[in-house]
């Protein structure tokens, strides 16, 4: 049996996931990572993706983050994002609802010469071609 770990993931809205898991596959702001249990102390900047989750009954599942930060301390990955959703939950209401935020933040004009504004637009529109994927 493949030794376990707690992932964490915490939104807005509270804790979004809370369960023991074998392994996860994470997009970073470096490349990709898979982390195991007992995984040395690490600490990233998640980009906006699919991520990929192995149940500690084996399961697999996958789950649109809008990036965020995550921290792997061997016993717990804490994920902070402002967007968490597995797939197998997912339906055209959520991605609605999340597009429409994404593309109220895409329109803000006021910040719209900011280069930092500039870079969270650039994120957002890879998250919203990632939802499109999602969708069809």
């Amino acid at each position: 049996m493949a030794k376990i770990f707690k992932l964490k993931v915490n939104t807005p809205d509270g804790i979004s996931i809370q369960e023991d898991i074998a392994s996860i596959n994470l997009k970073t702001s470096i490349g990709e990572l898979g982390i195991l249990a007992e995984h040395e102390p690490i600490i990233g900047a998640l980009i906006p993706s699919t991520i990929s989750i192995q149940s500690a009954d084996g399961n697999k599942v996958n789950a649109i983050i809008n990036g965020g930060l995550f921290k792997m301390d061997g016993k717990v990955l804490n994920i902070i994002t402002d967007f968490f959703q597995l797939t197998n939950k997912l339906n055209e209401s959520v991605i609605d609802r999340r597009k429409e935020q994404i593309e109220k933040a895409l329109a803000n004009k006021d910040l719209s010469g900011n280069k930092t504004f500039k870079n969270i637009q650039r994120r957002l529109q890879q998250e919203l071609e990632q939802l499109e994927k999602v969708k069809k």
